[in-house]
């Protein structure tokens, strides 16, 4: 008895441990913490710390997943133990029920029997004293009519009363056959309404089973889904800390563009290039308008020179 409640308070203690649905909480809470402290102090300050509590949380829900098929072990094996234990106690109890009603029953057999015996006693006494009548009746050759009467009166007495108690026993033997088929009959009963209790149980078992797998398969998606979220929020660390390197360089350039002097509408030429410009645009256009009116001027001169070509060749002639 002592141990059977020692195994109850320790699987009492056992299933209060963590569940997986409490480690997912206690991700997310830890999760959350990361943020303020990386809102505070950067990702720096987590950086070496996240592997290791990634790890641990992975850790504590293997274990946690490992805990819950343990937990409905010991659920089964309980049940079990208290179906056989009713079982246990029923048949101890019909035991002691058949055992009262044997006990019973030899009681009401020893007064029977006790009875008989005393009546037979009582006969064997009355034979005996009628042989001894019947002795001294030959030995004196007188036949005593009174003792002669008396003798039939008593047997028939006597077989009278053996008669009565024969009939009571078979009257007893016939109620106590009557309640063993009452009996046999009440058990059989119980024995298909056990049969079907026992289906039923197994039915329920199936479908409570069928509901721990479905519940296994989503605490498993939300497993997955965690670890993606944990990824996620791995990346989005990353990409926030390249932002902030980003945002950093960001602001030195614009510190460096700012120390830079003003060169908006303005040439930059290395003074060692020949090929550098030499003039300016205005430079420029006043040489093109130059050359183009030097240009008209030649073809002027060219048409001019070309009137005078056919003279020169009929003078020569």
């Amino acid at each position: 008895m002592l141990l059977h409640v020692v195994d109850s308070a320790k699987m009492d203690n056992y299933k209060c441990s963590l569940s997986v649905v409490d480690v997912y909480d206690m991700a997310q809470d830890i999760g959350r913490e990361f943020e303020s402290i990386i809102d505070t102090y950067g990702t720096d300050a987590v950086t070496g710390l996240m592997p290791k509590v990634v790890s641990a949380l992975e850790q504590m829900e293997l274990l946690a997943m490992k805990n819950e098929r343990e937990n409905t072990t010991v659920d089964d094996l309980r049940s079990t133990i208290q179906q056989l234990e009713m079982d246990k106690q029923e048949r101890t109890e019909d035991r002691m029920k058949y055992e009262k009603e044997m006990e019973q029953i030899e009681d009401k057999w020893r007064e029977d029997y006790n009875e008989l015996l005393t009546t037979v006693s009582r006969l064997q006494d009355d034979n005996r004293k009628l042989s001894e009548s019947l002795q001294a009746a030959e030995k004196d050759k007188i036949v005593d009519s009174k003792s002669q009467v008396l003798s039939p009166d008593v047997d028939t007495v006597a077989l009278q009363r053996l008669r009565h108690t024969v009939d009571q026993m078979r009257d007893s033997i016939r109620s106590y056959e009557h309640q063993l088929n009452s009996k046999s009959n009440e058990v059989d009963s119980l024995t298909v309404q056990m049969d079907r209790l026992q289906t039923t149980l197994k039915d329920l078992r199936r479908k409570h089973r069928f509901a721990q797998l479905q519940c296994r398969s989503l605490v498993e998606e939300r497993a997955d889904i965690l670890s993606q979220l944990v990824k996620q929020q791995k990346e989005f660390l990353s990409l926030r800390q390249r932002f902030g390197i980003a945002q950093k360089e960001n602001e030195d350039l614009s510190k460096y563009r700012d120390d830079l002097p003003d060169l908006k509408n303005k040439a930059i030429y290395d003074l060692d290039d020949p090929d550098r410009p030499k003039f300016t645009t205005n430079e420029l256009k006043d040489i093109l308008t130059e050359r183009n009116e030097l240009k008209s001027r030649v073809n002027d001169l060219e048409d001019e020179l070309s009137q005078f070509k056919p003279v020169e060749q009929l003078t020569i002639s």
